[in-house]
């Protein structure tokens, strides 16, 4: 279990964020849109599938929010802040919503 465990961590870099949702996600979904709020709005976020560091989503610009629409391979996500003090959210768009 412990292998494991730290397979995953090594699947992101360090000071990121991992989120597990191969398990949550509909079999078969090939692509996954989330709804990303930031703040302070100049800050942004990097969203990448675990493992493929560059293949990944930009947000937000200088946009309190944006529409990201993410490849699924494995489910499995790792975040980026580009401040340390910033706050975000992310919610998908399909049923009734995931907040990650």
């Amino acid at each position: 279990m412990n292998t494991i465990l730290l397979l995953v961590n090594l699947l992101c870099k360090p000071g990121e964020h991992l989120i597990d949702l191969h398990e949550k996600l509909p079999h078969g979904q090939r692509y996954l849109d989330v709804l990303v709020s930031v703040e302070p709005f100049y800050s942004r976020i990097y969203i990448y599938e675990a493992g493929l560091p560059d293949n990944f989503q930009q947000c937000c610009s200088d946009k309190r929010a944006s529409v990201l629409r993410l490849p699924i391979v494995s489910g499995r996500f790792c975040i980026r802040q580009s401040q340390v003090q910033m706050k975000w959210k992310i919610r998908t768009i399909f049923g009734d919503g995931l907040d990650l």
